[in-house]
């Protein structure tokens, strides 16, 4: 099947992996940013620029994930301090949360922030932070945007670790993108010694900050030091507790897939980690790659296919324009349909799941909905 090369958007920075054995060779697709500024544009009221001038959310500063909430009148677990006591009813909290993480690139608490929000929010509240939430998985912020954003938060705070270990992050990416499902080491420049300085002492200032130790250990790897990261990886926080921290399991498969040999424990690894992000077409590539060299050719070839799929499906020529679209039309529930059929189809149920309940929702003040999402998990 052709396909037209994607501009940027997410997916982000599409590359082709080199050969190797299991490996799944992707077309190349270069990286451009217009389709996340049309969305941006549509939605520029949810916060970005609000966020970055002052930003309403006081973190705990170890990078803390969000939780459910526990009980009437009481925070989510790992947010130290709020605004004002029960601010996580607010939906304005909660977009503000999920514009963070997506300005972080924090991509696998980005689905736990939507589960806390549901279970934190009525109907109603949650239908104002699902468009955030959608962008979050679905579209990137434009790379000026972000950077605007990030220093601001800096300038403002220089002690916002979470937003200095972002930017980070993005200088790293934006120098060497990495390769979509292979280990970087000879395809990239190795990172430069003030980011990893950098990025020590950070760590030694607040050693339980799991963003600072994630993007260490990605940079250490990057530069062929695997001794040195895996000893930084060793000291992630939470105890047994971190063999259910998705990101810890990101970073081990990693290890277990490109330096130790384990393909069956990383393919294990990598399942539980797309439960967080099954719309990840490189967290996929990543799984077949194990799943071929762990000798599963038939599963393999499988998640081959969804890669494929999921890429096309997630084309931001396409996919952007549409989300534009739809998300400026809120009020109308064939759009909402729309944008559950987008999720249902990027394999994310949940999310395709809440935008049909508010589509009927808003069907049942006099407007027809066409039935567009089916299953939870679409038909190859």
């Amino acid at each position: 099947m052709s396909r037209r090369p994607p501009s940027r958007g997410r997916p982000r920075g599409q590359r082709r992996p080199t050969g190797g054995r299991g490996a799944v060779r992707l077309p190349n697709r270069p990286r451009a940013s217009w389709p996340a500024l049309a969305v941006g544009a549509v939605l520029g009221a949810l916060g970005l620029l609000a966020m970055a001038l002052g930003p309403s959310i006081r973190r705990d500063r170890d990078g803390g994930q969000v939780a459910p909430p526990r009980s009437e009148g009481s925070s989510p677990e790992g947010i130290e301090t709020l605004d004002e006591p029960g601010s996580w009813t607010d939906p304005g909290y909660w977009i503000r949360r999920v514009d963070r993480l997506r300005v972080e690139e924090r991509d696998l608490e980005v689905m736990s922030a939507f589960r806390a929000a549901s279970r934190a929010l009525p109907p109603a509240d949650l239908a104002e932070v699902l468009p955030a939430i959608t962008l979050a998985f679905l579209a990137d912020v434009p790379e000026d945007q972000a950077s605007r954003a990030l220093s601001a938060r800096i300038e403002g705070d220089p002690e916002d670790l979470d937003a200095r270990v972002a930017r980070i992050r993005r200088l790293l990416r934006d120098d060497a993108p990495a390769p979509a499902d292979r280990p970087r080491v000879g395809h990239r420049a190795a990172p430069g010694p003030d980011a990893i300085s950098e990025l020590r002492r950070l760590l030694e200032r607040s050693p339980g900050h799991r963003g600072a130790r994630e993007v260490l250990v990605e940079a250490l790897l990057d530069a062929g030091r695997v001794d040195e990261a895996r000893a930084v990886l060793d000291g992630w926080p939470g105890g047994p507790d971190r063999e259910r921290d998705p990101t810890f399991l990101r970073l081990r498969a990693r290890f277990d897939l490109d330096h130790d040999g384990l393909p069956a424990r990383a393919a294990q690894e990598l399942r539980l980690v797309l439960a967080e992000a099954p719309h990840d077409w490189r967290l996929r590539a990543r799984l077949a790659r194990a799943l071929a060299m762990a000798g599963d050719p038939d599963r393999a070839a499988e998640e081959a296919a969804w890669v494929d799929r999921l890429r096309e499906r997630l084309d931001p020529e396409r996919l952007g324009p549409r989300l534009a679209d739809d998300l400026g039309r809120t009020d109308d529930p064939a759009a909402l349909a729309d944008l559950a059929e987008i999720c249902r189809s990027a394999l994310l149920p949940e999310l395709a799941l809440s935008w049909r309940a508010e589509a009927r929702r808003r069907a049942a003040r006099g407007s027809i909905v066409p039935d567009r999402a089916g299953s939870s998990r679409p038909s190859p």
